[in-house]
């Protein structure tokens, strides 16, 4: 079984279904799942170099799939120059270990779009818990940003995104059946196609690759 759940806090009934958020650690001692790392916004403080200094050897062990979530949050308390100096210190993570990045965003979009120009990143960018229209998706596929959609996502964002753009998560506030069903009525297909769907689109993505190859 194939990762389905791209980003939740909590252990999945069935081990490897999903990408479970650690933070910075510890590793949780479980076999079978799999893991992203890194320092959410809101936890970021002035000595953010000795709070991510644990994450390379979350980063080196080979069930620590990606990097995050980290990202841009307007909402938080901590000043955005320092998330961004953080954030781009583990996109340098994530290009130095191969593994892709999970993004929080909140009402900074325009920070990701300009950092992913600038650093021309080699591994992808998937922006989590997206509630936008289909118009902002636009804008950021065409980035070449990736986005994922939970249970109470903008529906037409959900009815019109590519197949091959296609991912679904939890973020442990949900059961994954639940998320698998809501796509599968919106878009006038079947929860079997869904789950094939997301289980390629996943693979493409951890392994490195982008889903638009397909």
């Amino acid at each position: 079984m194939g990762i389905i759940d791209i980003h939740t806090h909590v252990l999945p009934e069935e081990p490897g279904t999903a990408l479970v958020c650690i933070g910075c650690g510890p590793l949780l001692q479980e076999d079978g799942h799999w893991f992203s790392a890194g320092l959410h916004p809101w936890d970021v403080s002035e000595r953010f170099d000795d709070q991510l200094r644990p994450l390379e050897a979350l980063l080196a062990n080979p069930v620590v799939r990606a990097v995050g979530e980290c990202g841009f949050d307007t909402l938080g308390g901590t000043p955005r120059q320092l998330q961004e100096k953080a954030f781009v210190r583990q996109v340098e993570l994530s290009e130095k270990f191969g593994k892709p990045m999970i993004l929080h965003v909140v009402r900074d979009f325009d920070s990701v779009i300009r950092l992913h120009r600038e650093l021309k990143p080699t591994l992808q960018w998937l922006i989590h818990g997206f509630r936008g229209a289909p118009r902002q998706m636009e804008q950021l596929l065409h980035q070449d940003l990736h986005i994922s959609l939970g249970l109470h996502c903008n529906p037409e964002t959900l009815k019109q995104i590519p197949e091959s753009e296609l991912f679904l998560e939890t973020d442990g506030k949900c059961h994954i059946g639940d998320v698998i069903e809501n796509a599968a009525r919106v878009r006038s297909s079947s929860a079997e196609t869904i789950r094939r769907t997301i289980l390629g689109n996943c693979d493409m993505l951890l392994s490195g690759q982008s889903a638009a190859l397909k």
